[in-house]
This record gives C-alpha cells, structure tokens and sequence, in this order.
C-alpha cells in the first residue's frame, strides 16, 4: 500500500511539474491585429498547424484577440501554424425586381416581387490573409504564455 501511495505521490508531482494534460501540448496566445498601424476592429483569426486541430479567436474592437483550440482561451497547439485572418465590412443590400415584368408591374402600381442584391464587400484585412492558399503569415507557437502580434499592410 505504501508502494502505491509512493508511485501516486511521483505522478501528481511530475504532472504539477510538467502540466500534465490529456491532450496536445499547447501555448496560450494573445495578440493585437493592425493594419498600416491601425487595429482592426472586427473579425477572426485563426492558426492553422500541419497537423492536429486549428485555433480559432475573435478580434475585439481594439485589435486584440485570444486564440482557442480545445477549450476557452486556451491557446494553440504547440508548433509551426500559418495564420488566417478574415475581416471584412459589407454595405446595405438593394430591393430590385425579381425579373422585368415585376418591374413592370411594380411601376403600374401592382405588387411584384423583389429580391435583395447584396451589398458591397470591403476588405479590412487585405483578401490574400484570409484564405490558407494564400497567407503568408506564419508563426511558431511555443509552450507557455506569449503575445503575436500582426502589423498588415493595406496592399
């Protein structure tokens, strides 16, 4: 019995030690998103690795974001990720008339039916940083505590 309690005792302690999880050993990541110097307001960031689970955070208002991957605010998995960055702002969308004789109808005064046309996408965050094909953004996430920051070019 007291074998048992010993090996007991030397697992509780390595894993207080070393952080013993049941999973991937991750870093917990912080950062700020700007472009030309200014931080972008809205939008997601995420860090993609080779292999294993991606992680995922929302960009605040400020800029700032914290990354998730298995649990809140947890981080990233531990090594070499490419970095996606998706922001954009979308203007309001215009009634139009579903096909020319609803707009005939429309303009005799009768009902007709419309559709909505979407309005215009704008780029926050430059296109080519928001899909893996063709980011360029790569970090390399270590244990422990740590702050990526992004500074993006407009163009």
């Amino acid at each position: 019995m007291k074998s048992l309690i010993a090996i007991a005792a030397a697992w509780f302690l390595a894993c207080s030690v070393s952080g013993c999880n049941n999973g991937p050993a991750v870093g917990r990541v912080t950062g700020k998103v700007v472009v030309d110097g200014k931080p972008v307001d809205q939008g997601t960031i995420m860090f993609v690795p080779a292999e294993g689970k991606a992680a995922v955070g929302s960009i605040n208002p400020d800029g700032s974001y914290t990354l998730t991957t298995f649990k809140p605010d947890d981080g990233a998995l531990v090594g070499e990720h490419k970095v996606v960055i998706h922001s954009t702002r979308v203007g309001g969308g215009t009634m139009v008339p579903a096909t020319l004789e609803e707009e005939l109808a429309i303009a005799n005064g009768k009902p007709g039916r419309k559709l909505l046309v979407p309005g215009r996408v704008d780029w926050v965050v430059p296109e080519r940083f928001s899909r893996l094909e063709t980011t360029d953004q790569t970090v390399v996430v270590k244990p422990g505590e740590q702050t990526l920051d992004f500074n993006l070019p407009s163009r």
